[in-house]
């Protein structure tokens, strides 16, 4: 039994030794028929698929509540409990400060505040009475002194108007004079420079016919015959071609107009308007002066006459007391002590931040107790690169990082002005809203947030190390008829892994991934990279 497994083996080994040497025969064949075929080095590419692409930018901040309340005392007392200092949270609700009414002094303070009023009313009536007879007497005294003031600057202004009507007389005179002037030298001008345009024209001329034509000539017979060696170097044909598309430019006689020099006489025509602006503004200031000398004549007629006493200082003192009087009149006590008793609610879930009293404390009406920021109600107030600011739009969608913490947010509110940091780099101040804050929000933590910029569908992509950006624009390498060659492309939406391309390629298309050591023109065999 073995040695007939033996002779099955050795005749399978046979088989495929023979199937071996024919395949060999063939490749042996095959090389006999193609002698002049050289092997060719090869390069990855890589398909331009279809796919989604999303564009990020980064941006860094802090959180920030958008609900914020600050808190005063509504009477005078003393604060009996006070259940949350500043770093706080509480709920929406909760009692927060409660009041010790006892040394409510609020009928003492009107007391106090009656008598100021009647102190105040007789020094009120005392002043005016006094004003009103200064101020007839100095009306009386001011009005020969203001007439003789405004004949005096009536007669300036009419001066005044004299002067600008001569100075622009002589003006037009001399503007004629010297439009005349300037129209004969802007003749000789132009009669030079065309005589001169002709002259380097002809010189020009001669050179290129003479030297720059003939050389040409020479270089493109030269490249011609390089081109046509059976050894010419594979860029020969190229050089010759660019040479022969691009040949010297002929010299072309500089074009004279003769209104480019006869502009200059009407300049000149122009130029010679008079400069009567300082003449206008004395004008203008004896006017001003003038009206505000004949408004305090009139104003000094009339107190000469009839004088009405003004409101003084202590009359204004006095109504703003009477109306603090009406105020607390309005509130009596009983509605005081109604608002002692309520206390201080947290009108919302939130931090107690800046708190300016503690429990015992004494307190008076209008007094500021603390701020309420929400912590349901938060945002971030974050920066970006004045480089992205034509990215962002209001409305787009967020993630955001607190510490080991991911919420979502939306772009509410991006700011017109870009602030320079500490080193001075222009940023732009942008509002995040966080859509689904928690418990683990903390007001003025660091946030990292990444907004979603832009987003296109169902486009042409390439890995971003696939396209190259030039001088001109960006571009690609593809092998077209065996050789690598340079293709101009245009993109769009960028991640951080794939590009967008709207021009110049197509899904399916094969670019080279990286040419390595290649060059532009080099023969090469395309060979798909793997996935």
């Amino acid at each position: 039994m073995n040695k007939g497994m033996m002779k099955s083996k050795n005749k399978i080994m046979l088989i495929t030794l023979g199937c071996i040497g024919v395949v060999f025969l063939i490749i042996i064949l095959i090389g006999a028929m193609n002698p002049g075929r050289e092997s060719l080095p090869s390069v990855d590419t890589i398909t331009v698929t279809k796919g989604d692409v999303t564009q990020e930018v980064d941006a860094s901040g802090s959180v920030e509540s958008e609900q914020k309340k600050t808190f005063f005392s509504p009477v005078n007392g003393e604060i009996q409990t006070m259940t949350a200092e500043t770093g706080d949270t509480v709920e929406a609700g909760q009692d927060i400060i409660s009041f010790d009414l006892e040394s409510l002094e609020s009928e003492n303070q009107k007391a106090e505040l009656n008598v100021r009023s009647g102190q105040l009313e007789m020094q009120d009536a005392q002043q005016q009475a006094a004003d009103a007879a200064s101020r007839q007497a100095q009306a009386q005294a001011r009005i020969p002194e203001l007439e003789a003031q405004i004949e005096e600057k009536q007669n300036q202004i009419f001066s005044l108007q004299q002067q600008i009507s001569e100075v622009q007389s002589q003006a037009a005179e001399d503007a004629q004079i010297q439009a005349q002037i300037a129209a004969s030298e802007a003749r000789k001008a132009y009669e030079g420079a065309a005589a001169q345009a002709e002259l380097e024209y002809q010189q020009a001329k001669e050179e290129y016919d003479t030297v720059t034509k003939p050389e040409y000539e020479k270089k493109l017979e030269e490249l011609k015959e390089l081109a046509d060696r059976e050894d010419a170097p594979a860029s020969a044909q190229t050089d010759y071609e660019y040479a022969l598309n691009h040949p010297p430019a002929e010299p072309v006689m500089e074009e004279v107009r003769p209104e480019d020099y006869m502009g200059s006489a009407s300049e000149s025509q122009t130029a010679a308007a008079p400069d009567t602006s300082d003449l206008q503004y004395q004008i203008e200031s004896a006017s001003s002066e003038l009206a505000q000398l004949q408004s305090e004549l009139a104003s000094q007629e009339a107190a000469a006459q009839t004088d009405t006493p003004g409101l003084t200082s202590a009359a204004q003192e006095q109504m703003r007391i009477s109306n603090n009087l009406a105020e607390l009149e309005a509130m009596n006590l009983q509605e005081l002590i109604e608002k002692g008793r309520k206390g201080i609610q947290a009108e919302f879930k939130g931090v107690i931040s800046d708190s300016q009293v503690t429990q015992g404390a004494t307190v008076t009406q209008g007094m500021e107790l603390f701020t309420l920021q929400s912590t349901e109600q938060v945002c971030v107030e974050a920066n970006i690169s004045k480089y992205d600011f034509d990215k962002v739009k209001e409305g787009q969608k967020a993630s955001i990082t607190l510490g080991d913490s991911e919420y979502q947010g939306t772009v509410e509110k991006i700011s017109k002005i870009a602030i320079p940091n500490e080193q001075g780099t222009p940023l732009i101040g942008v509002t995040i809203h966080i859509d689904n804050p928690d418990d683990n929000i903390f007001i003025g933590v660091d946030a990292q947030a990444s907004i979603q910029a832009a987003q296109a569908k169902d486009v042409p992509l390439l890995p971003v190390e696939a396209v190259n950006i030039g001088k001109d624009g960006s571009f690609c390498y593809v092998v077209e008829d065996g050789k690598i060659a340079e293709k101009a492309i245009e993109t769009g939406v960028t991640s951080d892994s794939y590009v967008e391309i709207t021009k110049g390629l197509k899904a399916g298309d094969q670019v080279i991934q990286d040419i390595g050591s290649h060059e532009e023109g080099d023969r090469v065999v395309a060979v798909e990279a793997a996935e």
